[in-house]
């Protein structure tokens, strides 16, 4: 067989990718093998530098190759070809970049370096450069590793985004790729509609240095286990620790504004498994941060920060298995498929289990146990199928291990630690979050627990996750309003309580006087929910004034010395906008007219949504709302709305919105993104769910007709056309049923219908149920000036009704939309809590890292 000859294929760019795929992997691996032999040997650490430099410039070999590829449009490359076309706006290439598996491991590759080379720089000839960038470059392995896209015996090990498009599975045996030319017609399929938006240039990459600035904390950890110094690293890890609650914070919140800015569910958070997968990884670091500082002031909590900064980053492991493994299949919006890397994720996820574990043993005999069981029930597991079985058994040892070593090897506490102490309401604030945490994972991970053990449980919905974790924002709010004003060790009781009374005394005050009217005044019957909402309002405003009360009066105002009170504000002011935003949202599109959206199919809900057809004015909420019509921007489609609201009796213009459609013809793809006009006390929010996208066919110039709808209905019914309102005025018949069932005669029953247009102008129509020796003959009738077509088709005795299908031309179809609209009031209040929040972890970290650097610290 001959082999084609390819024209136009750009192969330097694969074989150079490539290159610099090996030499990472190969890099990464050497300066793993390299920092862990200088732990005990110093002359392997220029090497394990070099090495780790060299990997650095390879990453950065594979991201200039991948640009390169996207901005060029190599569709030769699957990749390219996937994630990118020539009609993209090119600013989008970022997305393009990361949307994939391969571009998002390698985009945390990429902060990982950073990260690494400030570290190293940071740590040189010192005596924690060689533990900790041993744990760096350890996960830099297995991060190279899923790019490799190699096969060791059945396994494949990674993805590699330099493959061929001709070599790919799903292409390799189609027609057009055994053509020499087939790139002179091909064009990419596109970037997901989801992602054309200014967020997600931002947002991907803020979240992925947040999951690569916990592994800093991680490897600090690690490295304290490896070398026996349980102490000093918190004090190098902390600055460290902020910066992740900071970015990864940050993150979070970026995916929450492009949730309510790109996504049509109507909100900023949904509990999906992605969006908690990279929330639950924050809310540990954050208790770890909290555990440091009290182990820097008192001393203790050793145990504690161990395992909550080495599990942020281990959460972070499992969000990737649980995101990238195909696990959670339909279980959220924004997963990614699996691309058969499932048992390289797990495997990822256990080794560094494994490695905590075994350090954590300090009986070398004991230690050399866990090594051979894990290793035995590993290989039977693989062997044997016993997957299950055995994953639960070493799970269970591991806990088991990590018990004993709690009470056999770290440091105790001397005396218990007093009720009114800063440490104790610490420590109690970062058990509220690891619980918390505990508990989202749990949720989160309810396809993984069916998958295992065969189970069927649906996922949680909204409202079971909201009432599960308001209880742990009640405690947050208490906790951090009163903290601050705690001392070390031991504070006097009596004063501590009055000194927080007059924060609380006026939360209370301010709380029920805006809680009873939000919550009590119109509530048909008085529940948890309407109890709950209004404690949560009293401790969050509580947090509020006590740490804007410690702020000025204790700190004096003084800004760099109080960060942590201002996050707290923060916080507390997130926690008030989510509140109020969520539990009193206002769905104003309840249909109100005749014209119900429910017509068009079981998918529509009239209570949330109304149809609007162009030119029409209706009522919605306060408002009056016509639609003017679409129009097509690229592969967008918008649709213009104009308010009005009533001045008198006069309706006046207040403002327009465009949600639109993205419509993308080459992916079949539709996705619809709001639009929202912002007042500073609440957002009108609005998003198209169903509209014609294709009014100009051709179909409509040869005046044809659409697809016939049939109608049910009894005498004196109504049938709505695009262009009028059809009544079934009566029936007529040509003899009555006796006589047609003694001579079996031609049964003729008329359908008089009266159809009336905008203009009242009337006409008729007569379709016909014809029988004639007991065959049904329908005979139809067109009101042509209406375009309208109907069938008498059938006829119930028994419940008194007739089906009529009726037809309209496409030629006379009036443009239309289902819309659904929601006032959030005071959603801004959870905008600036989570600027403020930043704000203050921001003024923190600047501080610690000042305190750092002091010679007297």
């Amino acid at each position: 067989m001959n082999e084609i000859k390819y024209i136009g294929e750009r192969l330097w760019a694969g074989q150079l990718g490539n290159a610099f795929v090996v030499l990472s992997f190969v890099t990464a691996l050497l300066s793993f093998i390299s920092f862990y032999l200088a732990f005990k040997n110093k002359n392997f650490i220029s090497l394990a530098r070099i090495a780790f430099n060299v990997h650095a410039f390879s990453v950065l070999g594979i991201i200039g190759t991948l640009f390169i590829m996207l901005f060029n449009h190599f569709f030769e490359y699957q990749y390219a070809w996937q994630h990118s076309n020539t009609a993209m706006d090119m600013k989008y290439i970022l997305s393009c970049f990361w949307e994939g598996q391969e571009g998002s491991f390698l985009l945390w590759t990429f902060w990982n370096i950073v990260l690494g080379l400030i570290l190293k720089r940071q740590l040189k000839n010192g005596d924690w450069e060689a533990p900790v960038m041993t744990v760096f470059a350890l996960v830099q392995v297995f991060l190279a590793s899923m790019l490799l896209g190699v096969y060791l015996f059945d396994y494949k090990i990674g993805s590699n985004p330099f493959l061929l498009l001709r070599e790919h599975a799903e292409f390799s045996n189609l027609p057009f790729i055994k053509m020499p030319n087939y790139l002179a017609k091909l064009d990419g399929r596109g970037l997901n509609p989801l992602l054309m938006n200014y967020w997600m240039t931002i947002h991907p990459p803020t979240l992925f240095l947040g999951f690569a600035s916990t592994l800093v904390p991680f490897a600090f950890s690690i490295a304290a286990l490896w070398n026996k110094q349980h102490t000093k690293w918190q004090a190098m890890a902390l600055p460290w620790t902020f910066f992740g609650i900071l970015v990864l914070g940050v993150g979070v919140l970026m995916g929450g504004a492009w949730a309510y800015e790109a996504l049509s569910f109507g909100g900023f958070w949904a509990w999906d498994p992605v969006e908690n997968s990279s929330l639950v990884p924050w809310l540990v670091i954050v208790a770890a941060g909290h555990t440091m500082i009290i182990n820097k002031n008192k001393g203790g909590s050793l145990f504690t920060t161990h395992f909550l900064a080495i599990g942020s980053f281990l959460l972070v492991l499992y969000s990737t298995f649980l995101t990238r493994s195909g696990v959670l299949g339909n279980a959220s919006v924004h997963a990614f498929t699996d691309l058969g890397m499932t048992g390289q994720l797990v495997l990822y996820v256990l080794t560094f289990i494994f490695i905590t574990v075994a350090l954590l043993i300090e009986d070398k005999l004991f230690k050399v146990s866990y090594i051979v069981v894990s290793l035995f029930i590993y290989f039977i597991g693989i062997i044997y199928g016993y997957k299950r079985m055995l994953l639960m058994g070493w799970i269970g040892t591991s806990s088991v291990i990590i018990g004993i070593s709690y009470y056999k090897y770290f440091p105790k506490e001397k005396s218990e630690e007093e009720v009114y102490s800063r440490e104790f309401w610490m420590f109690l604030g970062a058990l509220a979050l690891l619980t918390m945490s505990a508990t989202i994972t749990y949720f989160t991970s309810m396809p993984v627990i069916n998958k295992l053990f065969g189970t069927d449980y649906a996922p949680p919905k909204v409202p079971l996750y909201n009432q599960t974790i308001l209880p742990f924002a009640v405690l947050l709010g208490f906790l951090i309003a009163g903290a601050q004003f705690l001392k070390y060790k031991k504070t006097e009781g009596k004063k501590f309580l009055k000194r927080i009374s007059y924060s609380f005394a006026l939360a209370l005050v301010f709380g029920l006087a805006c809680g009873i009217p939000l919550y009590f005044v119109n509530a048909k019957t008085i529940g948890y929910d309407e109890v709950s909402y209004t404690v949560l309002l009293i401790f969050s405003l509580f947090a509020v004034f006590a740490n804007v009360d410690y702020w000025f009066a204790v700190l004096k105002g003084k800004i760099s010395k109080s960060g942590a009170a201002i996050a707290h504000i923060g916080f507390a002011l997130l926690l008030i906008g989510v509140l109020i935003s969520t539990s009193k949202r206002v769905t104003i599109s309840k249909t109100e007219t005749s014209k119900k959206p429910s017509s068009l199919g079981e998918g529509f809900d009239d209570k949330v949504s109304m149809l609007l057809t162009q030119g029409d004015t209706l009522p919605m909420g306060p408002y009056l709302v016509t639609y003017k019509g679409q129009y097509r921007k690229g592969i967008n489609v918008y649709f213009t709305v104009d308010y009005f609201k009533m001045n008198g009796n006069k309706p006046e213009y207040d403002f327009t919105l465009e949600p639109h459609i993205q419509d993308n013809k080459k992916t079949n793809q539709k996705s619809p993104e709001p639009a929202t006009k912002h007042y500073l006390n609440r957002d009108i929010y609005t998003h198209v769910t169903a509209a014609d996208l294709n009014l100009d066919t051709s179909a409509k110039k040869k005046n044809a007709y659409g697809e016939a709808k049939n109608y049910v209905g009894h005498v004196g019914d109504t049938i709505f056309a695009n262009n009028a309102i059809v009544i079934i005025d009566s029936l007529r018949t040509n003899i009555g049923k006796e006589q047609y069932q003694k001579n079996d005669s031609l049964l003729e029953v008329t359908a008089v219908l009266r159809a009336l247009d905008s203009r009242s102008n009337e006409y008729k129509a007569l379709p016909k149920y014809i029988i004639k020796k007991n065959i049904v003959i329908p005979q139809d009738d067109e009101i042509k000036a209406l375009g309208l077509n109907f069938v008498f088709w059938k006829i119930n005795p028994d419940v008194g009704t007739i089906e009529i299908t009726m037809s309209q031309k496409l030629s006379n179809a009036k443009d239309f939309i289902v819309m659904e609209a929601y006032i959030f009031p005071y959603i801004n209040v959870l905008w600036l809590g989570c600027i403020i929040m930043a704000l203050g972890t921001g003024i923190a970290i600047r501080e610690r890292i000042r305190k750092f650097k002091s010679p007297t610290n």
